[in-house]
């Protein structure tokens, strides 16, 4: 079978080629054109379209479905216009409606996805149909903002502006307020920026824009509006303040046996600052930062021999740095993340000696980035954190002594980043990240070169990606190690797919600054898909694509596994959406990895996995997604079983409740569970049963008012039904292993959020966050007693008030005050 796999992809590849581009998208030839209007007087920020300086202004109409068929005329009138000052743009929008009562105004909070009525702008400044900000606003008067990639959405980005909604007997009014200080441009005397309107009406589920963007063209922004009139606008002094104060109090178990808590008090300040350098390029730093209104991780028991990935959380490091992500060689979580020391104090204990203090989390001295784009669409990013050193205090309880335990030394992270947009929507980019410790610890440093090029009419892709990674530690030669990633695509039309080589030798390591998954393998990989957003009877669209992967050890070549998968959905008019996911390693296969020691290998037998899924009607106050899965391999008694629900019920303009409810039981999952002698590594057949339960509540006072309550219940459990020995040839045989690694993993988090926005880009922040996890090894115990010794332990509380007063200088010093 793997000999076919290589043909196979050549197949592929030349039938990709033949197929003729079957799709209409926006081009230079048809793309539409919009004039802004400069005036003297700004409109008045009430939501009504009264004012003189509308009434001369280019009107935007005749929008374009997009979802969930493209093509047609939109079932709502829309008219959109552009006026601009010196100091900003400004856009009034009418969105009608043949019955207003069907007006979706329920209330979220700033930035969050929103089940509202919805007006969105976008505005690509630059015009190299790769990069923009979004700017949307809900008929609640909700605002979100975001800025836009050529494969990604940065949510967390936040600019300073303003926005008023009317609603109307006959629809409802927006405008919008957004000063030149928000966004960057070129300073150029006459400028071109790429414009795209976008609307959502909830109760059809229809999204219509001004510029038809067609679903299987070849990416968004390529296909906008142009939008010309903009004459002699000069930036202005980008240059805000965020100063802020934090009053932290805790309470934290340090026994449990009796329980024993550690009570503690803080209050700290520091302050965030937002420089323009020049027109295009933007500095942020955050001096003592301070991290607590941050959401609980969603922790999961981790039993691959692979590091999981975890959200980021905290705002400087989520907020603007698309440019920083692209070489895909940067996790921020490793800044101010767990100290490298952390879990092996407990093994540095001597006779009578406890820890006393051992801090799992590393605070910063500060961070700092620049960033922007020139006018030659060079894209440049630089960033840069220092972590302070780390210490666990150990302390001898007979004589009273305490000594200290270095955890994590004085570290220095940076980032840089070089992204040159290219004709016909290409790029290239160099990314580099460098991590120094002092005290003669390890050093890393990584470099990836990678580039996407297209022809002029947006059909075909080649791209790729070239890393190498550089460890030095002391007394030591450096380690060298490298990483490719080659791809030749279809990617417009309802046909597209393309074919994948990808690699990395043995000794590539980017775990320092990165996510480190897997190294040492060698892919080919190849993909069809289909997608058709033309109504078919009572089918609004239809999607689907086939995969497959081929997958060897490198170094040396090895053969792995072979994995088939493919995906479907299709919507109805009923809205209900249809969806079907199916994989399979359909003969036995080697793993390298989970045997933990180089050189052996696990035989795992080939499986099947089905997963259906449905979603219900989301134009409805209450709607779900339900998925199932269903696993089996030639083993007896081996299935796997798994359900995910995901309800949402918009209770009422002011409250709404969502949840995910997921519950797995995997019947013989095999895994290492010894292997301290590498000679002698002991294999388990384990039964795995995982409980993940999250409710979030958000009770909505205003559009900039708000309180949240999420709470979070986990529970893994780990029983061993039999052991074995690995074998030289990856096999097993029975083992009369005296270990258990029977485990009960119980998490509770609750975050309890007040947030109001008290004046632009200032807020109050209330955090309560309850933490309590609970582990042992009692197989015997179900849901109903882990559920209560969950909540019987000590809990970990802590409650933060915090403070964020955003100043305008550049509004200050010109004598102007923010909006």
């Amino acid at each position: 079978m793997k000999k076919l796999i290589l043909p196979l992809f050549c197949l592929l590849a030349a039938s990709l080629a033949a197929q003729a581009p079957q799709y209409t998208a926006t081009t230079d030839a048809n793309r539409r054109s919009s004039t802004a209007l400069r005036v003297e007087e700004a409109p008045k920020m009430d939501g009504d379209l009264s004012d003189a300086c509308w009434q001369n202004a280019q009107v935007m109409t005749d929008f374009v479905t997009n979802n969930p068929v493209f093509g047609l005329p939109a079932g709502e009138k829309t008219e959109v216009r552009i006026v601009y000052t010196d100091e900003a743009v400004y856009i009034g929008a009418y969105l009608y409606m043949n019955d207003a009562s069907k007006i979706r105004n329920d209330l979220s909070r700033r930035d969050a996805t929103s089940t509202a009525d919805q007006f969105h702008v976008g505005l690509d400044t630059y015009r190299d149909r790769q990069n923009a900000f979004r700017f949307e606003v809900t008929a609640a008067g909700v605002q979100r903002d975001l800025r836009m990639g050529p494969n990604s959405i940065d949510e967390a980005w936040d600019a300073v502006w303003d926005a008023r909604v009317k609603i109307n007997t006959d629809g409802w009014c927006v405008e919008m307020y957004i000063p030149f200080s928000a966004i960057r441009f070129p300073t150029t005397d006459e400028q071109t920026w790429g414009l795209q309107f976008a609307r959502q009406v909830q109760s059809s589920n229809e999204f219509s824009s001004y510029s038809p963007v067609d679903p299987t063209g070849p990416g968004a922004m390529p296909q906008w509006a142009d939008l010309h009139g903009f004459k002699n606008i000069k930036p202005p002094l980008r240059l805000a303040f965020s100063p802020y104060v934090a009053a932290v109090v805790q309470r934290s178990p340090i026994g449990n046996d009796p329980p024993e808590f550690a009570n503690s008090r803080s209050f700290n300040g520091g302050m965030d600052v937002k420089w323009g350098l020049s027109e295009s390029f933007t500095l942020d730093a955050t001096l003592v930062p301070n991290f607590g209104e941050a959401l609980s991780d969603n922790t999961i028991r981790n039993l691959s021999p692979f590091e999981v990935a975890y959200e980021e959380r905290r705002q400087f490091f989520t907020e603007g740095t698309e440019l920083f992500n692209k070489g895909e060689i940067f996790y921020s979580r490793r800044i101010g993340g767990t100290p490298p020391g952390f879990y092996d104090v407990s093994g540095q204990l001597g006779e009578n000696e406890v820890v006393v203090k051992n801090p799992s989390q590393t605070p910063l001295y500060n961070a700092t980035k620049i960033s922007g784009r020139t006018q030659n669409k060079l894209g440049i990013g630089w960033l840069n954190a220092v972590a302070q050193a780390t210490e666990a205090v150990i302390r001898d309880e007979e004589t009273g002594e305490e000594r200290t335990v270095s955890t994590g030394e004085l570290t220095n992270y940076n980032v840089m980043v070089f992204d040159q947009v290219l004709k016909n929507n290409s790029a290239v980019t160099f990314t580099n990240t460098n991590v120094m410790r002092s005290g003669g610890a390890r050093d890393a440093n990584v470099s990836a070169l990678s580039w996407n090029l297209r022809d002029k009419k947006n059909v075909y892709e080649f791209s790729g990606v070239g890393r190498l990674s550089q460890v030095f530690n002391p007394e030591q030669d450096p380690v060298n190690g490298g990483w490719y990633h080659l791809a030749m695509n279809k990617i417009s039309g309802k046909w597209s797919g393309g074919a994948i080589l990808a690699g990395t030798d043995d000794k590539y390591d980017q775990r320092d600054l990165a996510i480190n998954r897997r190294t040492n393998f060698f892919v080919q990989f190849g993909r069809v898909q289909y997608a058709n957003y033309q109504q078919k009877g009572k089918m609004l669209h239809r999607y689907a694509e086939m995969w497959v992967e081929n997958s060897f050890l490198n170094v040396p070549r090895k053969w792995e596994s072979v994995e088939i998968s493919g995906y479907a959905e299709t919507r109805f008019k009923n809205q209900l959406l249809f969806s079907g996911f199916a994989s399979t390693r359909p003969v036995w296969h080697w793993d390298y990895f989970e045997p933990r020691v180089w050189g052996r290998v696990l035989q795992r037998p080939g499986w099947v996995l089905l997963q259906p899924g449905i979603t219900t009607d989301v134009r409805k106050h209450l709607f779900c997604s339900v998925n199932f899965t269903f696993a089996e391999s030639p083993i007896k008694n081996d299935p796997y079983f798994g359900v995910n629900v995901q309800p949402t019920w918009v209770a009422g303009d002011h409250l709404r409740l969502s949840g995910v409810f997921r519950l797995s039981k995997d019947h013989n999952n095999f895994g290492a569970i010894d292997w301290s002698d590498p000679d002698d590594i002991i294999i388990g057949r384990r039964n795995v049963i995982t409980f993940d339960n999250q409710l979030l509540t958000e009770l909505l006072i205003n559009p900039r008012m708000n309180f949240t309550l999420r709470t979070r219940y986990y529970w893994n459990q780990i029983v061993y039904r039999e052991y074995f020995h690995l074998e030289d040839d990856g096999s097993w045989t029975h083992a009369d292993y005296a270990g258990s690694g029977d485990e009960n993993f119980n998490l509770f988090n609750l975050d309890f959020v007040y947030t109001w926005q008290f004046a632009p880009g200032s807020f109050l922040n209330i955090i309560w966050k309850d933490a309590i996890f609970v582990g042992d090894g009692i197989r015997a115990d179900r849901f109903a007693d882990n559920w209560d010794k969950t909540f019987s332990a000590p809990q970990d509380n802590s409650v933060t008030v915090k403070i964020i007063y955003w100043l305008d200088a550049g509004r200050m010093l010109s004598g102007k005050r923010a909006t």
